[in-house]
């Protein structure tokens, strides 16, 4: 009988280990699979704050760990669609509070793909192999001055030439989604889709330079692409009243009945800038006949305005009556994680577009996205104004150079002082984060700057307690009543700590 102790002279020699991607890790004793999961689910709260639930629930919310090893961990979107608009907004977010929880050393690299997809973890073919050797498993996001912004992959293939019209940016894909804007990006992806209308007609309205027209010209390029004989036409209010008036002074009947034919006889109408029409009795009444006569043949109509339809001070009440009927979507103010996206978009397609080069470092960017209360199009005026001094001057793009060259102008004057900037300012002051900032954590270190950034929340805007209980994480408004009463307390006996908070106020008051 054989001894498996004794069974041969190289019996005793320890055999080397093959390591597996499936053993559990040195770190966090679990397989990489189950220490993932466990990672991603505090990943998943952490990008609830930090992107509002919102924002998440649209698009990080959807992610799943589909693979991991002990290098890479590849999060898996339900489409393509979400999984790119994932890599080029959220991604810088979600890559640094992985890094915040993964317990193995140094912490994986995240990537991004469909469930459709065949993951970077797979066995590769050997033409994979190949490329492997000079191509990165996914688009690197550089660091410091000149890796601020993450690179799409497919910016090549979105790189405009000469010859582009520029309203050919006016897609949905380079639309910025946010929060305050996220239901109006929805609806235009469903009118888009060319389904019979759910809501008609549906009105899409805020400030001036919002996006609206961007959302119109994404629609109307989508549904044609989508279906090319779908019959869409969109229309300025200028061009409406201009249209109307040259039918009416034409010659005869046939005039109104060519212009009534060129807005009926369609799928889609789509009309921006619509509270100008208002101006003008007749285009308002044609309107009105134009619109009953859509919807009554089942035809989808779009509108587009700078206020809500109740306050379009010329229309008529049925008028207003009429265009609420159907949906009402507001595109609100952008905040700073809006901001912050919409100018890693402008970066990007400056460099797609001829400056290569360009770098704007990460204290500048976030001084613009926090110090600007501004709309996208506002930001992109001063982000242009920035790039062409550094373009003409051949001058580096730094924080004090941002300073400078908006110093005079109207993008930085007469800013409202709202509870975002607040935390932001707080944050800085006290070495915080904002996911700190907004999370349910209660060590000292945290609790009290999160009781200063309430206390001067209620102290410098004219939220409601309760509001500004929301804007922390949920909180309820008892919360930020003990906070203001704690404050003052410690203001009155710790002249340290007071003029911390005179040092926070006045920052925010410059």
């Amino acid at each position: 009988m054989n001894d498996a102790n004794s069974s041969s002279p190289h019996a005793s020699r320890k055999q080397p280990v093959k390591r597996s991607t499936s053993a559990p890790d040195l770190y966090t004793g679990e397989p990489p699979l189950q220490s993932a999961h466990n990672t991603w689910a505090k990943v998943k709260t952490d990008l609830g704050y930090a992107l509002g639930p919102n924002v998440h629930r649209s698009w990080t919310g959807q992610l799943r760990v589909s693979q991991a090893n002990e290098r890479i961990v590849t999060l898996a979107a339900p489409s393509r669609f979400i999984a790119s608009k994932i890599e080029a907004n959220y991604a810088d977010t979600v890559r640094r509070l992985w890094k915040k929880h993964d317990m193995v050393a140094p912490p994986r690299d995240i990537i991004f793909s469909a469930t459709n997809e065949r993951s970077a973890l797979a066995s590769p073919t050997p033409r994979r192999k190949a490329a492997e050797n000079t191509a990165p498993l996914h688009t690197p996001y550089l660091q410091e001055v000149k890796s601020d912004v993450p690179v799409p992959a497919d910016l090549e293939e979105t790189k405009p030439t000469s010859t582009d019209n520029p309203r050919d940016r006016f897609t949905f894909d380079n639309f910025v989604v946010g929060a305050s804007n996220e239901l109006a990006f929805a609806v235009a992806r469903q009118i888009a889709s060319c389904r019979a209308p759910q809501y008609n007609p549906i009105v899409i309205h805020g400030a001036n330079g919002m996006g609206k027209t961007h959302l119109l010209h994404a629609i109307e390029d989508a549904a044609r692409a989508s279906d090319p004989s779908y019959r869409v036409k969109l229309i300025s209010s200028e061009n409406f009243v201009s249209a109307f008036v040259s039918s009416v002074r034409g010659t005869g009947r046939d005039a109104i009945e060519a212009f009534k034919a060129s807005l009926r006889d369609v799928d889609l109408l789509i009309i921006d800038d619509a509270h100008f029409i208002a101006d003008k009795p007749g285009s308002q009444e044609e309107l009105l006949h134009t619109l009953v006569s859509l919807v009554a043949q089942g035809r989808q109509i779009l509108i587009a305005a700078d206020r809500h339809p109740d306050k379009i001070e010329k229309a008529s009440d049925r008028l207003k009556s009429y265009l609420s009927s159907g949906l009402v979507c507001r595109i609100g103010a952008a905040d700073y994680e809006l901001r912050l996206r919409i100018l890693d978009r402008l970066i990007q397609r400056r460099r797609a577009s001829g400056n290569p080069e360009l770098a704007i470092p990460q204290n500048a960017r976030d001084h613009l996205a926090a110090r600007m209360n501004a709309t996208p199009r506002d930001l992109e005026g001063a982000f242009n104004q920035i790039v062409a001094q550094s373009e003409f001057l051949g001058t580096p793009i730094t924080l004090e150079t941002v300073q400078d060259t908006l110093s005079d102008s109207r993008y930085m004057a007469g800013q409202r002082l709202t509870v975002d900037r607040i935390q932001r300012a707080v944050c800085e002051a006290f070495g915080l984060s904002l996911t700190d900032m907004v999370s349910k954590r209660r060590a000292r270190q945290i609790a009290r700057p999160r009781q200063v950034a309430m206390y001067l929340s209620k102290k410098l805007t004219k939220r409601s307690l309760p509001d500004i209980g929301r804007r922390f994480g949920g909180r309820d408004h008892t919360t930020v009543m003990h906070a203001v009463k704690r404050i003052d307390e410690l203001r009155a006996v710790d002249a340290e700590f007071n003029g911390q908070i005179e040092a926070v106020e006045a920052t925010l008051k410059t």
